[in-house]
């Protein structure tokens, strides 16, 4: 039995098998030769140009993030300082100080300005010339190196305005304490008294 199943196959392969092999054999050549082409057009890296503009957009982009998260700090470091200094007022005690702004202030950075002029001369239908100033200007934030360490250089940096002040002080409830501490938010901060509020804290 096996050997008569042996002899069909053999005789099979030997009418179809060559054959369906060399076409089998072709269509996987073009299927390969369709990938490669495919794989090397979607895996075809940019031009240079392309890169350097988006690594330029990325290193503007964390500057400006380092920047924020400076004045976050800076706001929360002025809000300690004054927290050191009311609590050393006679009978204020433990305090808190939460200090709002409306706005983050404003920051303006050093730029590069590059201008390219070109100057064309055009004739008009009358024969006469008149000369035309083509004037491109590009700017870039200007950046300052230190340590290794790539920062935008800062020309003014302009505080940012207060909103109002809450100081949950032990001796809040006090008049004559209330009134030390508001008249020191006012003169550290530069704000009007009515923009200062102080609660007694709970116990």
């Amino acid at each position: 039995m096996s050997k008569k199943i042996s002899e069909f196959l053999k005789k099979l392969y030997n009418t179809q098998g060559k054959k369906k092999i060399i076409e089998n054999t072709v269509i996987v050549i073009i299927v390969g030769m369709i990938i490669l082409i495919a794989g090397s057009s979607i895996f075809k890296p940019g031009r240079s140009d392309t890169k350097s503009s988006v690594e330029n957009k990325s290193s503007e982009i964390e500057a400006a993030s380092k920047v924020t998260s400076k004045e976050t700090s800076e706001n929360k470091s002025v809000e300690e300082k004054i927290e050191a200094i009311l609590s050393q007022i006679e009978g204020v005690g433990k305090v808190d100080v939460m200090i709002t702004y409306v706005s983050d202030g404003e920051i303006v950075p050093a730029v590069n300005t590059k201008i390219n002029e070109n100057d064309t001369d055009e004739k008009d239908s009358g024969g006469g010339t008149r000369k035309i100033r083509e004037r491109d200007q590009e700017t870039s934030i200007a950046y300052e190196e230190a340590q290794g360490t790539k920062k935008p250089i800062i020309l003014t940096h302009k505080e940012p305005e207060v909103k109002g002040v809450i100081v949950v002080a032990e001796g809040g409830n006090d008049v004559i304490v209330k009134d030390k501490i508001c008249k020191a938010v006012q003169v550290l901060l530069d704000v009007p008294i009515h923009k200062v509020q102080v609660f007694e804290r709970k116990k």
